[in-house]
């Protein structure tokens, strides 16, 4: 039997002050971030709906009071306007609405809805809050299930997508949802009768720009989402914050209301911010686009595809230099497999520019890490041929890893993709040396696979090492 709002009530009143101001917090922000019923709050204001059924094609053909009815939209703007008042609230006013919402079918599932983390931790707020029968009851309910498998596929998109590629405008990620979910079934997302029985933002039938954006701007807290629709991975939090402070002081005084020309007058000036700077890059090069499977494990933001070059490199390690790992091993307790895991993930981690904001990496900087790396498990440089031998197995590495910068491709589909002109391409070394030693290496580090620029730096890197070994 579901609890009613009065059970609801009695319970909560168990807990201090303190308690129930965090329960009553948590519960409006989770509240507020369902478009749902913003939708139909701000209906004849800033209407959306026409926008959505100009991308979609298609009408929304019932009465908005079929999402949310009169009363309950009342309650949701009571607390929107709380929230956003200098009131203070006591602790029966926080518990009698707490009650009231999670007492009300349409806000209690509105409120599961738009409730990002995983059903486990959702149903032990429930408990929390005293509503474990009713959020049980609904967990059983069909239509929900459909609603919350849907907006879970949208969280799950965006997650790889910014995962894989750093930045992404929420036209490219509607286009790749269609790539990807060519038969989305938009049926069993309507309640037959009831309360919340239509649905906009939680159904595939009007999935468009208007309704991810929205949809992921309030609901997937883990992305950064800009007003003008760009999906930023979480690394850009700060250059997103700056972007907002910006935004307030380029508009301080403005007293009429904003137009599209303003806002567009404003990114303008920010188009220097490292994500947008990194969108434009990756813009002219081949966005890589794997399987539906392989795409979705980039929901992991620890997740990578492991290369050919990273397995020929663990192979290498084995046959050279084995017994340094497992003398690491035993002293720190893990598994020789582990430490090499360890090892190969570090060497990947440094040629990869995934995670950084969108910085370009410094090969000079890879070489001297993959060095110190060695280094670090007990294994010494014996000779320039060892050094080039390892140096060779680290840039084929560096050159099969994923970048946001390559719009996800690697160095080597990037290469494979862009037309090579040597009659451009100039090499004015600093000296008669320097060109001594490129003439030497030339074919060596052309085997490599790796620019003309990055052999150059190399070279003069190599050139410093072997002078090194010399000496010792």
């Amino acid at each position: 039997m579901r609890e009613s709002r009065e059970q609801i009530a009695n319970y909560i009143k168990q807990y201090k002050a303190q308690d129930v101001k965090v329960l009553y917090e948590l519960m409006v922000k989770i509240l507020l971030e369902n478009n749902d019923f913003r939708l139909v709050e701000n209906a004849g204001k800033d209407d959306l709906i026409p926008v959505i059924e100009r991308e979609t094609g298609k009408r929304i053909d019932y009465k908005l009071d079929t999402i949310i009815g009169k009363e309950s939209v009342k309650l949701f703007k009571k607390i929107e306007e709380l929230e956003f008042s200098e009131s203070r609230l006591k602790k029966a006013q926080r518990v009698e609405l707490l009650a009231e919402v999670l007492g009300d079918d349409t806000l209690f599932e509105g409120f599961c809805l738009a409730f990002y983390e995983a059903d486990d931790s959702l149903q032990q707020l429930c408990k929390d809050y005293g509503c474990l029968e009713r959020y049980n009851e609904l967990a059983q309910n069909k239509v929900y299930q459909k609603r919350k498998k849907y907006m879970r596929i949208i969280a799950d998109y965006a997650m790889a997508a910014v995962n894989l590629y750093g930045v992404i405008h929420v036209t490219e990620l509607v286009t790749l949802i269609h790539k990807y979910e060519n038969k989305f079934d938009e049926k069993g997302y309507n309640h037959v009768d009831g309360s919340y029985k239509n649905t906009v933002m939680f159904t595939p039938e009007f999935v468009c720009t208007c309704t991810l954006h929205q949809l992921i701007g309030d609901s997937v807290p883990v992305i950064c989402t800009t007003m003008d629709g760009f999906l930023l991975h979480s690394c850009f939090r700060d250059s997103y914050k700056n972007e907002h402070v910006k935004m307030l002081r380029f508009f301080k005084g403005t007293k009429r209301g904003l137009t599209e020309k303003d806002l567009e007058r404003f990114y303008k000036s920010v188009s220097y911010s490292s994500f947008r700077q990194l969108y434009q890059e990756a813009g002219l090069k081949k966005r890589y686009l794997p399987s539906k499977k392989e795409f979705l494990r980039y929901t992991d933001e620890n997740y990578y595809e492991i290369s050919n070059a990273e397995k020929e490199m663990q192979r290498y390690i084995e046959k050279k230099f084995l017994p340094h790992f497992i003398n690491v091993a035993q002293k720190v307790g893990v598994t020789v497999k582990e430490c090499m895991d360890d090892f190969i993930t570090e060497i990947h981690d440094q040629a990869t520019d995934i995670g950084k904001s969108g910085e370009e990496r410094d090969p000079q900087e890879y070489v001297q890490f993959v060095f110190a790396a060695m280094q670090g498990y007990g294994i010494d440089i014996e000779n320039i041929d060892q050094a080039n031998e390892f140096l060779g197995y680290a840039i084929k590495v560096m050159n099969s890893v994923r970048m946001w910068y390559n719009h996800g491709c690697t160095p080597d589909e990037v290469l494979r993709e862009t037309p090579i002109h040597p009659e451009v391409t100039t090499i004015v070394p600093g000296s008669s040396r320097a060109a001594a030693i490129l003439t030497e290496g030339q074919e060596q580090l052309g085997q490599m696979g790796i620019s003309i620029l990055m052999q150059l730096q190399l070279i003069f890197h190599l050139f410093h090492l072997k002078m090194e070994l010399m000496e010792k």
